[in-house]
């Protein structure tokens, strides 16, 4: 019979496919000795101190001239519901037809187009245009030029469509943007292929405030426009500044305009960093010591925020410029 093995009478052995032995890879690292161990994790040190003197220069006042121009910033969701609603606006009024009194005052704007487009007088045109919208708000009709506004808004823009890549305005165009074509060629709103340069929500604010100005009511709700409205207006107007009639001077003219432009939208968009264009646009035009007062009184008002690092920085440079003027 075989016996079993004896705990205690059965010699110990040593086997060596029975002690467990640790992977390579979890040895332990060797110990430095003498003087490399004071210099253990010096990789990492170096990493932590680049990463320190980096934030370092990047949060440092230091001079820099200043270059850039804040634009508004512009609710797009805010934008394609309007679009929405004033298409809705035109299949009503396509559907449903317009009273003749508010029909009246959309033949009124075509003639005050054409006179417009021709160079001709157009204060008589205006006058009527205005009598006739007065007979529609007495009689409790004045949303319904909304509606009539909404349809020429819609041919305005199939039109001006068609006038792009440089051929001539059709009549339609002329009837309901007037001078417009005229006025975007001298201010360089068309590129070099003949296309214009604002898309199609900055066409309808346009148009929209060409309307209301014509109906005079561009400051009446529900005509006035939107905050939205007039961020993209004036967002337009600071990339892309109106000129006058002169060419010579239209590229001297243009940051005095843009100054206007952003002097107009800080009156109405109290979001809007005044301060930081102000300092651009007069360090841009010569005024140092200008730019310098709006720097300061935009740290002033925002000792932190997204602009303060730079309104020091372009500060700083500014009075450079002026101690050595």
């Amino acid at each position: 019979m075989q016996t079993r093995p004896d705990a205690q009478n059965t010699p110990l052995r040593r086997d060596a496919d029975l002690v467990k032995k640790l992977p390579e890879s979890d040895a332990p690292p060797p110990i430095r000795s003498g003087f490399r161990r004071h210099f253990e994790g010096f990789e990492l040190g170096l990493v932590t101190v680049g990463m320190v003197l980096t934030f370092a220069l990047l949060v440092l006042p230091r001079a820099a001239a200043p270059q850039m121009l804040p634009l508004p910033h512009i609710d797009r969701s805010e934008i394609r519901r309007s679009e929405i609603a004033e298409r809705e606006q035109a299949k009503r009024a396509e559907r449903e037809g317009l009273p003749f009194d508010v029909r009246a005052v959309g033949e009124a704007v075509r003639r005050f187009g054409r006179a417009s487009a021709a160079g001709e007088a157009t204060s008589h045109e205006r006058d009527d245009i205005r009598a006739r919208v007065k007979g529609v708000f007495d009689a409790n009709e004045a949303p319904l030029l909304l509606l009539l506004r909404a349809v020429q808004t819609q041919y305005f823009l199939a039109a001006l469509e068609q006038a792009e890549g440089g051929a001539k305005p059709s009549p339609e165009l002329d009837e309901l943007g007037g001078n417009f074509v005229a006025h975007a060629r001298r201010s360089g709103w068309f590129d070099s292929s003949g296309r214009l340069l604002p898309d199609e929500a900055t066409l309808r604010v346009l148009f929209h405030l060409y309307w209301a100005d014509l109906i005079g009511k561009r400051g009446v709700y529900p005509f006035a426009p939107s905050l939205n409205e007039w961020r993209i207006y004036y967002r337009f107007l600071l990339q892309h500044p109106e000129r006058g009639s002169d060419p010579a001077s239209a590229t001297a003219d243009e940051d005095s305009a843009r100054l206007r432009v952003a002097t107009a939208l800080g009156a109405k968009d109290p979001e809007y960093p005044l301060e930081m264009a102000l300092g651009y646009l007069l360090y841009r035009t010569g005024d140092s010591e200008g730019a310098a007062v709006s720097y300061r009184r935009q740290l002033a008002k925002h000792q932190g925020g997204p602009y303060a690092l730079l309104a020091r920085n372009y500060l700083i440079y500014v009075l450079q410029n002026v101690s050595t003027e």
